[in-house]
């Protein structure tokens, strides 16, 4: 009895080890990361060469979009981590492999990218090709931020484990440079039901009609995450989706 006790106290003190040095790897990754860009507070870090110019007018844009938030914080340092190696990728992401993008928001709100084009301000999608239309790098990179800034708005206990509507739909807000909600909504009704973007351009619309027509302080707006079937027939009437999973 006490060998088989024994044995499981080294396989759980081996396993707490494993778990510890990865979740310090979460937080503290740049040992994996060769290359750094720093402009004001967003450092990009990448596993290949960046190209200098092109990432300052990206993160320059980032900037600008964030920046609109109510929630933005200039003292919060972001850092972004562009992960071009399969296997890296496969490390950091864990089961979100297929994700675009992950924001470790109680990790040290680290966040990791999958490949991208710096050059051309393209990151590519888990098909391998690079993602099209107005989902550019620094749309992510946006995206991504905008859930530390979700995070350091409320108390972080009261920060949902599960990703729900409303978060997706702020970010894309906030990626999207503040789009109107009759700009959201337009650009929704013309998309196809079809495409992986639907969803998030859903939330978004939902999310900028409580904020402009419904007047909703920012500080209040996470309490209507179960009221998502009456928000939607007031800003999109025409449509009956069902909540997808993200």
């Amino acid at each position: 009895m006490k060998t088989v006790l024994l044995t499981f106290l080294k396989i759980f003190a081996f396993l707490c080890i494993i778990i510890t040095i990865y979740i310090l790897t979460l937080c503290f990754p740049q040992l994996f990361y060769k290359y750094n860009i720093a402009v004001g507070n967003i450092s990009i870090y990448s596993d290949q060469e960046i190209p200098e110019e092109e990432i300052k007018e990206i993160i320059k844009e980032v900037q600008s979009r964030i920046e609109k938030s109510v929630l933005y914080k200039s003292d919060t340092k972001h850092r972004i981590f562009i992960t071009n190696n399969d296997i890296r990728w496969r490390y950091f992401s864990n089961i979100n492999y297929k994700a675009g993008g992950l924001n470790y928001v109680i990790f040290n709100h680290n966040v990791f990218l999958r490949r991208a084009n710096i050059t051309n301000n393209r990151m590519y999608g888990y098909s391998g090709k690079e993602v099209t239309g107005d989902r550019t790098l620094d749309y992510f990179i946006s995206h991504e931020i905008s859930h530390t800034l979700e995070f350091q708005s409320m108390i972080w206990y009261k920060y949902p484990i599960k990703t729900n509507w409303i978060l997706e739909g702020y970010a894309e807000y906030v990626a999207h440079n503040s789009q109107t909600y009759e700009e959201s909504l337009d650009y929704y009704l013309n998309i196809p039901e079809t495409t992986g973007a639907k969803y998030y351009t859903r939330a978004r619309t939902m999310v900028s009609y409580m904020l402009e027509k419904k007047n909703i302080p920012i500080s209040d707006i996470w309490s209507y995450v179960d009221s998502y079937d009456s928000i939607l027939k007031e800003a999109i009437p025409n449509d009956i989706p069902k909540i997808e999973d993200i």
